[in-house]
């Protein structure tokens, strides 16, 4: 419930950044998009408090013992790295596997980015992401001696990292400060590129909190200006609704 909290506090704030100082001014603070999106965190969060935490429950396994991380810190830094590699080549897999592409395709059918964004997944994608901190910090690795504030903490940066690079805000990458900020961390100019409605040929930014993995991996497509238009192709889009995204439906022309 904490992490709910942090999230749901992280997107209203970035919500009202966005209508403060907006990229898109003609947007609006909430849009059918942003409802369509509280919905559907809505139906997900059902998801995470049944069926996630009941797995949740029963995954303890813990096979590799880091010892040698006996301070909290350490262990914040090794966690936070190590799930947000895990999870650039995941999210790379969503676009480069084309079943996988099908469900992750629900994310990229907004036409419009606010703080919000992030709730918009088809289940099967969600259920991914849920599970993949599971399978890290209780399958395979044995957190139990960790501070038990480590994996909190840890979940939450990449909770607050979703809202803001998703936020409808007006950022300057070549101020001195953005420039800094985006030596390795996420923000909303790098991430609308990931989203930019000509995907086919400008393919990538798929990181989380760090920028890092996509210089380092070669799938940074960030440009000078924001992307001109957002959203999937005609061929690829779905009917916006909140049935309409879950159950794949082609939009008609």
């Amino acid at each position: 419930m904490t992490g709910a909290l942090i999230q749901g506090v992280a997107m209203s704030a970035f919500l009202l950044l966005g209508a403060a100082i907006p990229r898109d001014r003609a947007q609006g603070m909430v849009t059918r998009d942003t409802l369509i999106n509280l919905v559907t965190g809505g139906a997900l969060f059902v998801v995470r408090v049944t069926l996630v935490a009941w797995i949740a429950a029963r995954s303890s396994v813990g096979v590799l013992d880091l010892a040698i991380l006996d301070q909290g810190w350490m262990q914040a830094i090794v966690g936070l790295l190590l799930i947000d590699v895990i999870r650039y080549w995941l999210h790379r897999a969503h676009h480069q596997v084309s079943w996988l592409w099908t469900f992750h395709r629900v994310h990229h059918s907004s036409e419009r980015l606010d703080a919000t964004a992030g709730l918009r997944m088809h289940v099967v994608d969600f259920l991914q992401l849920s599970l993949l901190p599971l399978l890290l910090f209780s399958v395979v690795l044995d957190t139990t001696a960790w501070a038990p504030w480590v994996v909190p903490a840890v979940l939450s940066v990449g909770a607050v990292s979703d809202a803001f690079q998703h936020a409808n805000l007006r950022w300057n990458p070549q101020h001195p400060m953005a420039r800094a900020w985006g030596t390795l961390l996420n923000h909303p100019h790098f991430h609308a590129w990931h989203h930019t409605r000509d995907g086919h040929r400008c393919d990538g930014n798929y990181g989380n909190a760090f920028v890092i993995w996509d210089r380092m991996f070669g799938s940074e497509v960030t440009g000078s200006e924001p992307p001109e238009a957002l959203g999937l192709e005609g061929h690829q889009a779905l009917t916006n609704t909140v049935l309409g995204l879950q159950l794949l439906r082609n939009r008609r022309s």
